[in-house]
């Protein structure tokens, strides 16, 4: 082969690596959508990657929480992927080394952004608190998340499509921090007089990470308005009321357990002074819910039972501090009923008093409110063999109220 021909094929081998190699664009990261959430990436190679959990801080700067992530991934198309996060750990009710994570916490992914699934299987590094996830992904935008994230504009959606029907009052009772509108639904007969119901009450989302609890809110708010004869029935008989999203500036803008200004709002509860304006500027969200819960008391309505929805880790359980037999006779017969009739797996026996609530708790102190704390795990569910689902919530949501109304149903 002469010196042109040589030439002429180096050429071509070079031509042809430059346009093999620009056809395979890089990795790239971003949060930069409804609810995303991302620290510091670090590329270690082509397709290994360290990825920092961003994280949220109380008002004094104490009890960092990274129990949420949200991100996208780009040009990851049959790509053998490595993935670490890490920067997991933080701390509890002021207490050092609370970490999310475990063996048997697996995030989600999903091609499209709507439909969810939990990973295979993951690395957890138990001395080092991180996990590191594996996979291939079969196209080339993948997300990735804690849990199947329920943003601020599905709930929109949501009220959007369920306020058309004539058994539903949607109001906004308030605004948040950041200015959004607060919810709450009323769900009932209203051609027949509300004197003399009894009031069911759900609540959720008081933590914007805890987005299982938006789903089952979903699910019973959908099944109550239904033509369920069941459903019917209960409107006929019941006031139902539901505070669907408190944390809506969290959801929509991707932060974990406080508000804009760093409260929390599943604490304070118990010294929300309506007349003290900088409460109302810093936890409006607990003002304008607790107002409209007392305000329902005050107009001559009771309130026969109240669920305050939460996820954690690896527990599921309920919590009271009612404290009179007949009512704690209720809670017994609701946990009972949970547990017969719904995917609720507790890992304990129901949890009755304790220290002073500060929580939504607090409530039966200041007013006899019959109220419960309700954890989800999303860890390994054993009664439902997996760890739950989208679809899982949903039914739920479905299962509790119906359970709810059955416990109080004169």
């Amino acid at each position: 082969m002469n010196c042109i021909h040589l030439f002429i094929v180096l050429a071509a081998l070079l031509s042809f690596s430059l346009r093999t190699f620009a056809a395979v664009p890089a990795i790239t990261f971003s949060k930069d959508f409804e609810d995303g959430s991302l620290g510091k990436v670090e590329r270690i190679g082509d397709t290994v990657f360290r990825c920092a959990v961003e994280g949220q801080h109380d008002e004094r700067g104490h009890n960092r929480q990274a129990s949420w992530y949200f991100f996208r991934m780009n040009h990851v198309l049959d790509r053998d992927l490595s993935l670490t996060l890490t920067d997991l750990v933080g701390e509890y009710n002021d207490i050092p080394g609370a970490c999310p994570f475990s063996a048997d916490i697996v995030p989600v992914f999903s091609y499209d952004g709507e439909h969810w699934n939990h990973f295979d299987s993951t690395t957890w590094d138990g001395e080092r608190k991180e996990v590191t996830l594996e996979f291939h992904p079969a196209h080339d935008t993948i997300w990735i998340a804690h849990v199947p994230p329920y943003p601020h504009s599905r709930l929109l959606k949501l009220l959007s499509e369920t306020q058309k029907s004539s058994c539903v009052r949607l109001e906004v009772i308030g605004k948040t921090s950041l200015g959004r509108d607060l919810h709450l639904v009323t769900v009932t007969n209203f051609e027949q007089p509300s004197a003399g119901k009894k009031t069911v009450w759900l609540q959720a989302r008081q933590h914007a990470w805890e987005a299982g609890t938006s789903f089952v809110m979903e699910g019973a708010l959908l099944f109550i308005i239904s033509d369920d004869p069941v459903a019917r029935k209960f409107r006929d008989e019941f006031v139902f009321k539901f505070t669907p999203m408190m944390d809506p500036d969290g959801c929509a803008t991707g932060k974990v357990r406080f508000n804009a200004h760093g409260y929390d709002l599943n604490r304070h509860w118990n010294t929300m002074d309506f007349h003290d304006p900088e409460q109302l500027r810093l936890m409006p969200e607990i003002w304008h819910v607790k107002k409209a819960l007392l305000g329902w008391l005050d107009t001559g309505h009771s309130i026969d039972l109240l669920v305050n929805l939460h996820n954690t880790e690896s527990t599921e359980f309920l919590d009271t501090h009612c404290d009179y037999a007949a009512v704690l006779k209720r809670m017994t017969l609701l946990y009972d009923k949970l547990v017969n009739q719904s995917s609720f797996d507790p890992s304990r026996k129901l949890g009755v008093g304790g220290t002073v609530a500060t929580d939504t708790n607090s409530l039966w102190h200041e007013r006899r409110i019959p109220v419960l704390l309700m954890e989800q795990r999303i860890g390994l569910s054993k009664k439902l063999g997996r760890r739950p689902t989208v679809e899982d919530r949903l039914t739920f949501g479905r299962q509790l109220i119906t359970v709810m109304a059955e416990t109080v149903q004169p």
